[in-house]
């Protein structure tokens, strides 16, 4: 994976799941960077990320939400 980004909970470990802090700001900026980059993955690739980073208990939601979100997000945001 080229340019590997970490997850969201990692790089801003003091904006929760669900935050206004990921709708302003630098955590909004990163978040739509993060959707186009998981979105230009294979399959193969988005597992072995999902594996390498497993998410907090507090984040359960977030992987069902961001293929939700992948064709709405990818590439509207550069």
């Amino acid at each position: 994976m080229d340019n590997e980004m970490l997850p969201p909970w990692l790089q801003y470990p003091d904006i929760p799941l669900g935050s206004i802090g990921w709708r302003m700001g630098p955590g909004e900026d990163y978040w739509y960077r993060f959707v186009d980059w998981f979105g230009s993955l294979s399959e193969s690739e988005r597992e072995q990320y999902r594996e390498r980073y497993p998410k907090p208990e507090d984040w359960a939601m977030f992987w069902p939400y961001v293929p939700e979100k992948l064709e709405a997000y990818v590439g509207k945001n550069a």
